[in-house]
């Protein structure tokens, strides 16, 4: 069997129905995981953002070869991103307090720490066609999850607490100001 208009055979087996939907909700959870960590950890990335060393250090990344800069980027990537599966894989396990510690850490390491490499040498970064490519599938492949999540009535109703929580802290600021 064949797609209309394309010749590769379909992937129809039952490993494929049962981990695409699978990986689709994993990929989900981590955006939502990552959307929260980034908005929380905002204000501390902001502020580290004008410090002077940090500002000479994201020089110095932005000065350095594009594989250097994939190197620098990798150190800390290879240890956050794995620490957050470990992390939840812990929480599941029972041990709740240590797992969320972990996964704490590995956020902060990854907004503080290999955001900051990232931005300050992804103009590098791109220049390496493979790594451009990927880029450009990743980003493209989220802005699609994004869509459809954002399409979900769940995503509409978080959307809704989101407005009654703003409200109901506007009302606590004015009356308490």
């Amino acid at each position: 069997m064949t797609n209309s208009g394309d010749d590769r055979p379909r992937n129809t087996s039952l490993l494929s129905h049962v981990f695409n939907p699978l990986a689709q909700i994993a990929v989900a959870v981590y955006l939502v995981l990552d959307s929260v960590s980034r908005a929380l950890f905002r204000p501390i990335s902001r502020w580290l953002a004008k410090l002077r060393l940090i500002i000479r250090l994201e020089e110095l990344i932005s000065g350095l070869p594009a594989y250097a800069v994939l190197g620098l980027l990798a150190l800390p990537f290879a240890i956050a991103e794995p620490a957050k599966i470990f992390a939840i894989y812990l929480m599941s396990t029972g041990h709740v307090i240590i797992g969320l510690a972990l996964l704490i850490a590995a956020y902060l390491v990854s907004v503080l720490v290999v955001d900051r490499i990232f931005q300050a040498g992804k103009v590098k970064l791109l220049t390496i066609p493979w790594f451009a490519k990927l880029w450009i599938w990743i980003t493209d492949y989220k802005d699609r999850l994004l869509t459809w999540m954002k399409s979900t009535v769940a995503w509409k109703r978080m959307g809704e607490i989101k407005q009654e929580i703003r409200a109901f802290i506007s009302k606590l600021r004015k009356r308490f100001a």
